[in-house]
């Protein structure tokens, strides 16, 4: 095919048409979309208003297609991407994994049909990469919180690899952070330190406080699983440290979520891991008065997260408060499509039944009972 035409046909088969189907849609023969994308023929003044609309660009558009060029619009989509982005990562907030995966997954099918379809200048396809791998990670989180940890190890991989396409050291240190994350959940803490340490060492020398943040406390989580009392804490401590350092926003978009609340909430989760519910309790008690409450996935899971170490042995223990912040945690939860919240709700529904003489845990077992299916 001749290079002039080449992008008419790569921007039919991004929207979804054979040339069979295009040619229905404009009242013309297959054999003349043929045609038209060789160069052999244009189309008539007739039929460019019904072409230009299936394949949904503009008249000014298509004379860009024809003339070998690509439309103005799929240069400034690029650019448009990581707000669409960022609106899906809000409603996941909002709404849980379950709910987001699906449309996550379409949106980066579609990504991936534009990079492997479309003629873009190297700039747009970085733009276009770094889109793909924040989609990848989205998805991968949605996949997590669906329960589907291997559809969501995939998902990092392939994001960890746009990544590298966009040459965008920064999301892939934040990607590598999330899998170490996801490694140290599912008891895999040596693979899990790897994966911390190798994203702080592609963070180096990236001036983001934010990142470093992040990161720090990933290696916190991880050498909590390990059992690394001493490195965890230290590594809960620089985190702090690099929150504390903030003084402007000129961080990515997908970083939002790494403020002092969050910092609190996953130091505290990682006490919590170490055993240490005591320190625990006050750092998710404190984390979770700050955190937004349009977090609300987030603030499910930390609320559980928090009656768990209410309800541990220690000098923190408060069966009555436990069971207060259960109750909260399943209000929440009733409105959201996570399984990983509900798996946490199951867990304490465990723990707290051996208790349930408490009037408060009772109360607390029966709104769980239905919820958790046990």
């Amino acid at each position: 095919m001749p290079a002039k035409r080449r992008a008419l046909a790569e921007r039919r088969q991004v929207v979804g048409h054979s040339q069979e189907t295009l040619a229905r849609i404009v009242d013309v023969e297959p054999i003349t979309v043929g045609r038209w994308e060789r160069g052999e023929t244009s189309p008539q003044t007739w039929v460019r208003p019904k072409l230009a609309d299936a394949l949904l660009i503009s008249l000014d558009d298509l004379k860009h297609l024809l003339a070998g060029k690509q439309p103005a619009e799929f240069v400034s989509l690029a650019d448009r991407l990581p707000p669409m982005i960022a609106g899906l990562r809000a409603m996941d907030d909002v709404a849980g994994g379950g709910s987001m995966l699906a449309l996550a997954q379409h949106q980066f099918a579609w990504v991936t049909g534009l990079l492997n379809h479309a003629s873009y200048d190297e700039s747009t396809g970085r733009k276009l990469f770094a889109a793909l791998a924040d989609l990848g990670q989205l998805v991968s989180w949605s996949a997590y919180d669906d329960g589907q940890p291997g559809l969501a190890q995939r998902y990092n991989v392939a994001a960890l690899h746009a990544a590298h396409s966009a040459d965008d050291r920064l999301l892939g240190a934040h990607i590598l952070g999330s899998m170490a994350k996801q490694a140290a959940h599912q008891g895999r803490p040596a693979e899990a330190i790897t994966l911390a340490e190798t994203a702080l060492v592609g963070a180096r020398g990236l001036k983001s406080p934010r990142l470093q943040a992040e990161l720090s406390i990933r290696l916190a989580y991880a050498l909590a699983a390990s059992h690394d009392a001493t490195g965890c804490i230290a590594a809960i401590s620089k985190a702090r440290g690099y929150i504390e350092q903030l003084v402007a926003d000129d961080d990515p978009q997908w970083l939002y979520w790494v403020v002092s609340a969050w910092i609190l909430v996953e130091g505290g989760d990682s006490l919590l891991l170490l055993g240490h519910a005591d320190q625990a309790a006050g750092m998710l008690n404190e984390g979770i008065a700050l955190f937004d409450e349009s977090f609300a996935r987030d603030r499910q899971i930390y609320l559980t997260h928090q009656a768990d170490a209410l309800a541990r042995p220690g000098k923190q223990r408060d069966l009555d408060a436990a069971a207060d912040r259960g109750i909260a945690a399943i209000e929440l939860a009733e409105g959201l499509d996570s399984a990983l919240g509900v798996d946490l709700l199951r867990d304490l529904y465990h723990q707290m039944k051996p208790h349930n003489k408490v009037p408060a845990v009772r109360d607390f077992l029966e709104r769980a009972r239905g919820l958790v299916m046990v």
